[in-house]
């Protein structure tokens, strides 16, 4: 995961613990450094790809971090 990815990752994890909800593409573009919420677009399609997040269609503030740690666990 490259660095941008994980920042990201880490802002939306202590957002939601904060807020209680996952933060808009705007918040997040906003936080991160970046100029367009189309490179978060980009970057949490990428993430959810691989697994690292869940999201739902046409949904406001539905990013959802996935625990690793949980499937490993499930699978023993």
């Amino acid at each position: 995961m490259n660095p941008r990815a994980q920042l990201i990752v880490e802002f939306v994890k202590a957002y939601s613990r904060k807020y209680g909800v996952s933060p808009s593409y705007e918040v997040i573009a906003k936080a991160v450094g970046l100029k367009a919420k189309s490179n978060v677009h980009r970057i949490i399609r990428q993430l959810e790809t691989a697994g690292m997040v869940k999201t739902r269609p046409k949904k406001y503030y539905s990013i959802k971090i996935v625990d690793k740690t949980v499937d490993d666990v499930v699978k023993l």
